[in-house]
């Protein structure tokens, strides 16, 4: 079973490796985005794969609307940066999220305990202050986002 998981992630990742451009990043909530997505999967993967479905459930339920949200606001970062395939970026920026997060699983013996640590540190507390002090770091794929203050609009973010 395993063993399958791990050549069907592969197998994803592979298919959108490269896929598409890079998309701007100019504010802050652009980055806040990212992460909340990255988090979101990285904890999805959990819950199937760390028999921590009832702890990805509650996570889900208890920051829904802040979800919604930011999932608003990831699509229309896409959308901006490409009008024309923004939506196509969304979900194969999601995907290699969840790919990502699923060769981790697989890699790393300490993968399921990093992940109890951080839905541990997400229960009662608002989403941003959630990403602002995870237990366990969480990386948003093929985009970094620089936060800074000379950070100008035209910047775009570098893929990794």
């Amino acid at each position: 079973m395993r063993k399958s998981i791990a050549v069907l992630a592969a197998a994803l990742a592979l298919m959108g490796t490269g896929a598409w451009a890079a998309p701007v990043c100019e504010r802050p909530a652009d980055a806040a985005a990212l992460r909340t997505a990255a988090l979101q999967q990285e904890m999805m993967v959990a819950g199937l794969l760390c028999k921590a479905a009832g702890a990805y459930n509650d996570f889900v339920l208890s920051h829904r609307a802040a979800l919604l949200e930011s999932d608003r606001a990831l699509m229309a970062f896409f959308v901006t940066a490409n009008p024309r395939r923004g939506s196509d970026d969304y979900n194969l920026y999601k995907t290699e999220l969840a790919n990502n997060a699923s060769l981790r699983a697989l890699r790393d013996m300490l993968f399921c305990a990093r992940v109890a640590a951080n839905f541990e540190a997400a229960a009662g507390r608002p989403l941003e202050q959630v990403l602002t002090s995870l237990p366990s770091p969480v990386g948003t794929g093929n985009i970094t986002c620089r936060e800074t203050a000379a950070l100008q609009p035209s910047q775009v973010a570098t893929r990794r």
